[in-house]
């Protein structure tokens, strides 16, 4: 039993169990995390793709390769802390509370940095301007009364931004809201960022149907292979621009909007929807819990030491 006390109040465990948790945490950000089956399969080898089912590296942390290292890191951790209190009661020392808190306060941000692993939740939901989407798992309903995608004069993007009203159990909550890459939404219980943007147009077929195209795809008319490249502002209005190829070369470049053909083909509709992502964190708060009470401890050890020093 003492020797069991003994390993588990190890510096040199709590070295090692560090080295380990960064190693794993550097690992889950070169391997995305939480992609399905086929994501993996597609951008990995045969060889690394099994690694990465075997050692569940597509989900690394609610993984047992990063909890158990994390359990253990949270007992020694535990043990030290009562083998130091105990030691300055026997030895009748100057009570000291700083590094117990700054103890206390990485236990806590362990246990809610495991509450984020296993309960954060994440949903994209595509919106396009007029149309509204629930949240899973809320009361709340966002309807996108605009979407502005802006540019540089060079062309790179500059902004996205996504207004949005709230409505939750039939009220309105939040009449308009500018949902912006660095200024998200923060409601009760979860946050909406601005993610992406989805570039769409809605063609009329020859024989009389419809189907819907993203920029980035091609089909084919004739000797013609028309390349949806993106969209653009044209006297105010959304217009698709086509490259049309002929073998590999390009032959001609086109804005099309609402109405106006392409080969044999009408556009129908040319709009912009935005991508906005719903995470819900239930460990965020207890990690600034965590966070104050570690701070609290590393601020009264140094008070403590100035005014032994003083004195």
């Amino acid at each position: 039993m003492k020797a069991l006390y003994k390993f588990f109040k190890s510096v040199r465990l709590a070295v090692v169990l560090i080295l380990v948790i960064t190693a794993l945490s550097l690992l889950a950000t070169l391997v995305p995390q939480g992609r399905g089956g086929a994501y993996y399969q597609g951008h990995f080898s045969p060889a690394v793709f099994r690694l990465i089912s075997w050692f569940q590296f597509d989900r690394v942390f609610s993984s047992p390769l990063f909890l158990n290292p994390i359990a253990l890191f949270t007992i020694n951790l535990g043990v030290c802390a009562v083998d130091r209190f105990i030691r300055r009661v026997r030895a009748k020392a100057v009570k000291r509370y700083g590094p117990d808190l700054i103890h206390i306060g990485l236990l806590v941000l362990i246990a809610a940095g495991l509450v984020t692993a296993l309960g954060r939740q994440e949903k994209d939901y595509t919106i396009a301007p007029g149309t509204e989407a629930a949240l899973e798992h809320t009361k709340y309903t966002l309807s996108l009364q605009s979407f502005e995608f802006l540019r540089y004069e060079t062309g790179s993007p500059k902004a996205w931004i996504s207004t949005v009203s709230v409505v939750k159990d039939g009220k309105t909550e939040i009449a308009s809201f500018p949902i912006e890459v660095n200024h998200p939404l923060r409601l009760k219980g979860v946050t909406v960022y601005q993610n992406s943007w989805v570039s769409e147009a809605t063609l009329k077929l020859p024989d009389g149907t419809e189907g819907t195209m993203q920029a980035g795809e091609v089909f084919r008319d004739g000797p013609s292979f028309w390349y949806f490249a993106d969209i653009v502002r044209d006297e105010n209005v959304l217009k698709a621009l086509f490259q049309e190829y002929r073998g590999h070369s390009i032959v001609s470049m086109r804005k099309v909007g609402p109405a106006d053909s392409i080969g044999s083909y009408t556009v129908r509709e040319v709009r912009q929807s935005t991508v906005l992502r719903a995470v819900s964190d239930p460990g965020f708060l207890p990690v600034i819990v965590a966070l104050a009470i570690a701070a609290a401890g590393l601020a009264l050890t140094f008070i403590q030491k100035r005014r032994e020093e003083k004195t």
